[in-house]
């Protein structure tokens, strides 16, 4: 014995109905609360003591940090100075860019942080052609 076609049908139609209805609230509804404005916080910046070392004198030097223009003279190394950089915890980029005059061998030169309440980091690069342009992170975790 075979069943009725139009019953069977209005079951599976009923079926999909009973379970649309839940699925449809759980996935149709929607919130119309307003979303708070962002707030801008303002990174602290932190007194760092900065500290640059080459072994030859160069020709022309720059150092940025946040591009801002740190160092453009050239002085006898070590050259020292107090900044202030933007929160270290999400870490710094410095810009480093100097030459050196013809005849320079590759030479190095050696950046060091020390901001306050974070430990000290210093990073070495080295020239090659007479050249150097570098672009140095320093993360404190």
């Amino acid at each position: 014995m075979r069943g009725f076609p139009p019953i069977q049908i209005f079951l599976l139609v009923l079926t999909f109905i009973v379970l649309g209805i839940p699925l449809c609230q759980l996935t149709g509804t929607v919130s119309h609360a307003k979303a708070a404005p962002a707030k801008v916080v303002e990174s602290p910046s932190v007194k760092t003591l900065l500290r640059l070392r080459y072994a030859h004198k160069p020709a022309t030097l720059s150092l940025k940090i946040a591009d801002k223009e740190l160092i453009t003279g050239i002085a006898a190394s070590p050259i020292e100075l107090q900044t202030a950089l933007p929160s270290p915890k999400d870490g710094v980029d410095v810009f480093l860019k100097a030459t050196w005059a013809e005849g320079t061998p590759d030479t190095s030169i050696t950046l060091e942080l020390e901001p306050d309440g974070f430990a000290s980091r210093n990073e070495t690069r080295w020239s090659s052609g007479g050249s150097l342009d570098e672009v140095i992170t320093f993360e404190w975790k």
